[in-house]
């Protein structure tokens, strides 16, 4: 049964939740953010996903990230890494001016990112934007 819930937790996009969950988080915030780096998009957008990260917001304000698989049910198999805030940029583009794209630029999870509409909602984080500025602050 507990299996089937999480299996059903993450084609119903609440993968983040069911990612805290199952490892027992105690966060202020957390988001799935989908990678989004063009040259890959050009050359293999099919591995786009396998490079996707979980990002949590501890209460004592640092910022942690893992990869995920959406495939996988069970996300106890990588380690969460802290992430400097020096290192999270805000980035923009031309074309899709209501996307929330930031940039990690150095570390194990380097790379450029879209926060995805599977965040945790509460009363300081509403919407992607509010996680965008809070994390590029």
């Amino acid at each position: 049964m507990l299996i089937y819930r999480r299996l059903l937790q993450f084609k119903l996009g609440g993968m983040i939740q069911a990612v805290i969950d199952q490892q027992n988080i105690d966060c202020m915030g957390g988001f799935i953010a989908t990678y989004a780096d063009a040259i890959m998009a050009h050359i293999n957008p099919s591995n786009l996903h396998k490079h996707d990260i979980a990002i949590i917001i501890k209460g004592d304000v640092t910022i942690w990230g893992k990869r995920v698989t959406k495939k996988d049910t069970n996300q106890n198999h990588d380690e969460w890494l802290e992430i400097a805030r020096d290192t999270i940029k805000p980035q923009k583009s031309p074309i899709l001016k209501e996307v929330c794209f930031f940039k990690i630029q150095k570390g194990n999870l380097y790379g450029t990112y879209i926060i995805s509409e599977d965040f945790m909602r509460n009363e300081q984080f509403s919407d992607e934007q509010s996680y965008l500025d809070f994390i590029t602050k």
